[in-house]
């Protein structure tokens, strides 16, 4: 039996050098120390069993071997530089970077993020945008300051991660750069104004995707901390394509959290800003400038975000943009704020979905194909439609679902600014099915009952949205005597609907309008034989 035995302990220990050849931590010195930690009795190969049970050894055997692993990944990286080769992790202390944030660290992440643009594979992600394989630009959980945007090479790149650590500007920070910044040299020298400031220009920004140059694709960028120092943004993203921002916190930045200029596609979740560090109702709030997600660009997402603190939470100059989950309380409509700002005219075409704005806002332009759905508006926080033309249409609007909250002092839910000019059509909209407590409830869809006699006049201003324009009305007429008498509407003048009856007779009247143009006109044709020489218009809602 003793014999049996050994030849199974033999066995064992051979296995064990196969799995893990070539390293210094091995199972014989396990064994020669005792491994006090795991109070497991020695194995002795003379004696010939393992004692006191094989269960204890399989523990042994499995602490052993998890360290083994550490020491080969270890091992591993010192090999790849020993023999000239690059691992596909770039950690940013082999390069100089000062963990402890005592030294400036602007070269040493430089040439951390040069030296992963070379790392190209025989791929392309686009035309023109090399594949670098997935090449990870490791922080280290360090605390780095620099005095210089990290720049991203202008030949472009894709299929790259940068995360896990600090990022802090230094007091020479230049007020116009951004922490991490992606603009190609060949982006500079498509636009006419090349300086950063003039990105944030809005005015005819929305370009087709054909017509721009796209030179990175696939970023991803996580787990990171940016500290502006209030004297620049935190990442500035150009004619990029398909680029993640998650888990990020940026905060004292002066211009943006971040900006996104052209370009499509990116994916901004899970993630932190805010220009001062506070929980709200902070005494510096009327001096909160800045916005904390600055979109100039289409097809974008926004998803789980908080934003804490700024003048503007999310600005939106493009169109096919969707924003869901996010909480803005960056700085009170009354001082000015406004948390989420659409400033396209006439061309919006952004959802905004399962939203919390508190005591901060909506303002859209000249809205087209806006939908602000299932969201919640508390602290007399509200949704300003703005007119920017002596005369323009709102078209294919929908404002439904919503709650909101007030103080009581007569706050509407949804309002018009037509200080520019008066919002002269309504096309395809409905605003309706909101809730509202302590704030006036506002619609395009009103219903009211009025009991009288001879003349009913139903005034619907307190309810409707825009002032003197109703565009459908059905009503109906309910008497309880013998007599029906004929009835007819006469007025929907001043947003008031009158019905007046050829007799005087008591009865109730009940309305139902629409301040929306959405009836489908029908063109009846009729036989030329027939005496009607003209079709009959019919009007469906």
């Amino acid at each position: 039996m003793r014999g049996f035995h050994s030849q199974n302990v033999v066995l064992f220990v051979s296995i064990f050098v196969l799995i893990a050849p070539g390293y210094c931590y091995r199972l014989s010195d396990a064994l020669k120390s005792g491994e006090g930690d795991l109070r497991i009795p020695r194995f002795s190969v003379q004696i010939g069993h393992l004692h006191p049970s094989r269960e204890r050894a399989e523990r042994l055997q499995a602490s052993i071997w998890h360290k083994t692993k550490i020491m080969a990944a270890e091992e591993g990286r010192l090999h790849a530089k020993r023999n000239g080769a690059y691992s596909r992790i770039l950690y940013v202390t082999d390069y100089s970077a000062d963990p402890t944030g005592q030294y400036d660290s602007t070269r040493a992440l430089q040439t951390a993020i040069n030296e992963a643009f070379k790392i190209a594979t025989r791929h392309e992600l686009l035309p023109g945008i090399p594949d670098l394989g997935g090449v990870e630009i490791h922080l280290e959980g360090g605390d780095y300051i620099i005095s210089y945007p990290l720049q991203f090479p202008s030949k472009g790149g894709g299929n790259l991660v940068i995360h896990g650590g600090t990022i802090r500007a230094t007091f020479t920070f230049p007020r116009d750069g951004y922490l991490i910044e992606a603009w190609s040299a060949y982006s500079v020298s498509l636009r006419a104004n090349q300086t950063k400031a003039s990105l944030r220009e809005r005015k005819q920004r929305s370009l087709p995707l054909s017509k721009e140059f796209l030179a990175y694709e696939d970023i991803i960028i996580r787990d990171l901390l940016l500290d502006a120092n209030f004297r620049g943004g935190g990442i500035l993203l150009v004619d990029s394509i398909r680029v993640t921002v998650e888990n990020v916190y940026v905060t004292h930045f002066e211009s943006d959290g971040i900006l996104v200029e052209g370009g499509h596609e990116t994916i901004i979740r899970d993630s932190f800003f805010g220009q001062f560090i506070t929980t709200g109702k902070d005494p510096r709030e009327s001096d909160f400038t800045g916005i904390g997600i600055n979109l100039i660009s289409n097809d974008n997402v926004v998803s789980d975000v908080v934003i804490f603190s700024a003048a503007y939470g999310i600005a939106v100059s493009g169109v096919g943009n969707f924003i869901t989950g996010v909480h803005a309380y960056n700085k009170a409509a009354r001082l000015g704020g406004v948390g989420i700002y659409l400033q396209l005219p006439g061309y919006t075409q952004t959802r905004i979905v399962g939203c919390h704005l508190e005591g901060t806002g909506i303002i859209a332009e000249d809205p087209l194909q806006l939908e602000i759905s299932s969201s919640f508006f508390s602290d007399d926080a509200n949704i300003l439609l703005r007119s920017t033309k002596k005369s323009h249409a709102i078209s294919y609007l929908t404002i439904i679902n919503n709650m909101f909250t007030g103080s009581s002092r007569g706050v509407p839910v949804v309002q018009l600014d037509e200080s520019a000019g008066r919002f002269t059509a309504v096309y395809d909209t409905i605003v309706d099915q909101n809730t509202a407590y302590g704030m006036n409830l506002k619609a395009t869809v009103a219903r009211a009952t009025l009991a009288s006699s001879y003349t009913w006049r139903l005034n619907l201003n307190e309810r409707l949205l825009f002032r003197d324009f109703i565009q459908n009305v059905q009503y109906s007429l309910y008497v309880s005597s013998n007599y029906f008498p004929k009835h007819v509407l006469r007025s929907v003048k001043d947003n008031t609907v009158v019905v007046d009856s050829d007799t005087r007779v008591s009865g109730t009247v009940s309305v139902l309008v629409d301040q929306s143009s959405d009836s489908l006109s029908l063109r009846t044709s009729v036989p030329e034989d027939t005496e009607l020489t003209r079709s009959r218009v019919l009007f469906v809602r």
